[in-house]
């Protein structure tokens, strides 16, 4: 999406007081997650997959899933990625 409808959208949810996007608008906000995120999906979908790959990943962490930043924050809790991009 282009910045101009990202603050559009935002405006119509802080005006109808949601704070959900719709999974498939939130997704559209963000293929970034897909190509940068290398797994998305559920907490234990992800942690799942950590635990496959366990040995790609440094010793003092802990757990696979991450909270989505950016766009994708609204959607925290319900969708999680492996690697925890920045919001760029």
């Amino acid at each position: 999406m282009k910045k101009e409808e990202v603050e559009k959208e935002r405006a119509r949810l802080r005006e109808s007081g949601s704070k959900d996007l719709q999974i498939a608008k939130a997704v559209r906000c963000r293929v970034r997650y897909f190509t940068d995120g290398a797994v998305i999906g559920s907490r234990g979908f992800v942690d799942g997959i950590f635990r496959r790959a366990r040995e790609r990943f440094g010793p003092k962490r802990e757990d696979g899933a991450r909270r989505p930043r950016g766009a994708l924050g609204e959607l925290k809790g319900a969708l999680w990625s492996l690697r925890d991009l920045k919001v760029p």
